[in-house]
C-alpha cells in the first residue's frame, strides 16, 4: 500500500477474510501522518454494520490526541450537528461513513478534498451503473483504496468497474476495455469462444490488474494460526415437519390443526420447505412454545443441537450459531432460556452503537456468555470473534459467500484454538 502511494496508484487490498484488513489501512494512515506528513482528511466507507468495528480498532490502535476519527452517522439532526462541528473545528483527520451517506448527504461531503478514499467491502462497486459509483465519482479525492475479502470475479465487466473507479482516467471506456482483451479473437465474428480461449482472456485480465492488488491467504501470513475443521451434520425430520413438508410440497398450504380446520396459504414455496426443516414453531401463531421437550422433538435439527451443545458446555467451548430467520432465531433464544445458556443476539433490528458494546461483552475476559445467536447477513462481516472456537451453521446462505464470511468471525489473526464448524444438512 506504501508503494502504491509513493508511485501515486490507487489500488485493492483482497486479503483473505480474517487477515486484518482494517488495521492494516489504519496503520497506512497513521504511517502516512507520522512520516510523510500527510495528515488527511481521509473518508473511509464501509457497510453500516461494520462501522462500530472501525470505531473500536481505531480506539484500540490510535491514541485519539493523535488521529481524530469521527463517525458520521445517525439522524438527520445528528448528522447536522456533526456537520457543523466538522466546519467550526476543520482539524480532523478520518470521517468513517456508510454507502447511504455518501449519496444521501454528498451535497456537504464532496465539498472536502479527501486525501484518501478507501471502500471497505468494496466488491459492492463492481456494477459501475449503481447509485454508489456514480456518487463517489463526482468526489474530490486524491487516492482511492479498496478493501475486499471477496476475491475478484472473472469478469470483465465487473473488472472494468473495479479498475475505472481505481483509475477512471486510464479505464475510461468499457467497450474498448472488451475490445483489447478479445483483440485476438476479433476476425472469430459472433463465433462463441472456447474454454482454453477464455481462460487466455481471463489470464490476460490477472495481468492488467497485479499491479494494483495485493492478495495474501491466511497461510502465507499467519503460519501459526490454528487450523479449521467443517463436518456436515445430517438430521432428519420430526413427524410434525414431515407432515408440514408433504402439506407445502403437495398443496402450497400448511394446515394449522388448531381446532378451527383453517389452513394458511403459503407464497414463496422454496422458502417455506426451508421454514419447514428448521422448525414447525415458524409456521404457528399463537402457541405454547415454552415446553422444554417440545421445542426439541419437534424439529430435527433442534435435537441435533440438544446433544451437541450440553457436550461444548461442558467443554467450556464458546460458540457462534448463524441463522438466516429472525424468527427462527426467537426460537433459539426460547430454547436457550429454557436450557439456562447465557446468550447475546445481533440481526438486523439491532442498532449500530449497540453492536460495539454487544462484541465488547462476548469478547471480554471471563466473558459469562456461551452463545452468540447471529443473523448471517447482519453479522457475518466486521466482526471480530475469536474469543469464540465453535461455529455452528444452522441453515445456510444462499450465497456460500456469505457463509465463509461468517466462519471467518471466528477464525482469524488472534484465535488460539483450533476452530469448529458444524453445519447442519
Amino acid at each position: 500500500m506504501l508503494s502504491l502511494f509513493n508511485n501515486n496508484l490507487n489500488g485493492i487490498l483482497a486479503d483473505e477474510m480474517g487477515l486484518g484488513k482494517t488495521i492494516q489501512t489504519i496503520s497506512l494512515i497513521a504511517y502516512l501522518k507520522e512520516t510523510k506528513g500527510v495528515c488527511g482528511p481521509h473518508l473511509i466507507v464501509a457497510p453500516k454494520a461494520v462501522l462500530p468495528n472501525w470505531i473500536n480498532e481505531f480506539s484500540t490502535w490510535i491514541e485519539e490526541n493523535e488521529i481524530k476519527a469521527f463517525l458520521y452517522d445517525g439522524r438527520l439532526e445528528e448528522r447536522k450537528a456533526i456537520r457543523e462541528q466538522l466546519s467550526r473545528e476543520g482539524d480532523f483527520q478520518v470521517l468513517i461513513t456508510h454507502y447511504d451517506l455518501i449519496m444521501r448527504d454528498k451535497a456537504f461531503l464532496k465539498k472536502i478534498n479527501w486525501q484518501y478514499m478507501i471502500v471497505d467491502e468494496g466488491h459492492r462497486l463492481k456494477n459501475h451503473e449503481c447509485a454508489l459509483a456514480k456518487t463517489i465519482a463526482g468526489y474530490q479525492l486524491k487516492r482511492r483504496l479498496l478493501l475486499t475479502g471477496t476475491p475478484i470475479q472473472n469478469s470483465l465487466q465487473e473488472l472494468w468497474s473495479l479498475l475505472n473507479f481505481l483509475l477512471p482516467h486510464i479505464f475510461n471506456s468499457e467497450d474498448k476495455f472488451e475490445e483489447w482483451f478479445n483483440a485476438p479473437f476479433a476476425d472469430r465474428g459472433e463465433v462463441s469462444l472456447t474454454d482454453e480461449e477464455q481462460l487466455l482472456i481471463i489470464r490476460r485480465l490477472h495481468n492488467v490488474i497485479r499491479p494494483f492488488i495485493l492478495r495474501r491467504k491466511k497461510n502465507e501470513v499467519e503460519k501459526y494460526l490454528p487450523g479449521k475443521s467443517q463436518v456436515i451434520l445430517k438430521c432428519d425430520l420430526s413427524a410434525w415437519q414431515k407432515v408440514y413438508y408433504q402439506q407445502v410440497t403437495e398443496m402450497g398450504r400448511v394446515g394449522l390443526h388448531n381446532g378451527s380446520g383453517k389452513s394458511k396459504s403459503l407464497q414463496n414455496l422454496t422458502m417455506q420447505l426451508r421454514k419447514c426443516c428448521n422448525h414447525p414453531y415458524l409456521f404457528v401463531g399463537d402457541y405454547n412454545m415454552w415446553r422444554k421437550d417440545e421445542i426439541m422433538r419437534a424439529s430435527g435439527k433442534f435435537e441435533l443441537l440438544d446433544r451437541l451443545l450440553p457436550k461444548l458446555h461442558a467443554t467450556d467451548h464458546r460458540v457462534l450459531l448463524f441463522s438466516q430467520m429472525t424468527r427462527l432465531m426467537d426460537i433459539l433464544e426460547i430454547y436457550l432460556q429454557l436450557h439456562d445458556y447465557k446468550y447475546l443476539r445481533l440481526d438486523g433490528s439491532t442498532k449500530t452503537e449497540e453492536r460495539g458494546t454487544l462484541l465488547k461483552k462476548f469478547n471480554a475476559p471471563d466473558s459469562p456468555y456461551f452463545m452468540f445467536l447471529l443473523s448471517t447477513r447482519a453479522g457475518g462481516l466486521g466482526l471480530n470473534l475469536q474469543t469464540a472456537d465453535t461455529v455452528i451453521i444452522f441453515d445456510s446462505d444462499w450465497n456460500p459467500q456469505m457463509d465463509q464470511q461468517a466462519e471467518d468471525r471466528a477464525h482469524r489473526i488472534g484465535q488460539k484454538k483450533e476452530v469448529r464448524v458444524f453445519r447442519f444438512g
